[in-house]
């Protein structure tokens, strides 16, 4: 479950920083027909809503994990560039590329784990989470998950 949890908090955390206007506010549904995801890291559910809190993104992120349990996860994080952290012994730094990209790097105890770069698209319809690094139990992450605005 921990595992899982770094890949949503990878998406999340990353999509929630990508909010640079406020295009990105609402929730997004996964699409796993239209996305790839390495052997074991499927996502087969997952709907996740973000919110201006102050300067920063509020998050909400639920579904379903690869191994079937429940995904519910929330934090609020600003995307200064800077660490943050998400989860105990977990950071996230989010650079804004422009108003409809990012950058992001998350790390377990100060070594990098996964990065990557969010892109939506420019009707606003659909954002794209591109990810590679490896999980905790050491299986190599090379996703293209594709959101859809509801």
């Amino acid at each position: 479950m921990r595992g899982f949890k770094l890949l949503t908090a990878l998406c999340v955390f990353s999509s929630a920083m990508l909010a640079a206007n406020d295009a990105f506010v609402g929730a997004w549904k996964i699409n796993p027909d239209k996305s790839k995801f390495a052997p074991g890291t499927v996502t087969k559910d997952e709907t996740v809503i973000f919110e201006k809190v102050g300067d920063q993104w509020k998050r909400t992120a639920t579904g379903t994990d690869p191994d079937g349990k429940p995904i519910k996860d929330n934090s609020t994080v600003a995307w200064d560039g800077k660490d943050h952290p998400i989860e105990e012994g977990m950071t996230v730094a989010v650079n804004v590329l422009n108003d409809n990209a990012i950058k992001f790097m998350i790390k377990r105890e100060g070594k990098f784990v996964v990065g990557g770069r969010l892109v939506v698209s420019k009707d606003g319809k659909t954002m794209t989470a591109y990810a590679k690094g490896s999980d905790p139990q050491g299986r190599q992450v090379d996703n293209v998950e594709v959101f859809e605005k509801q």
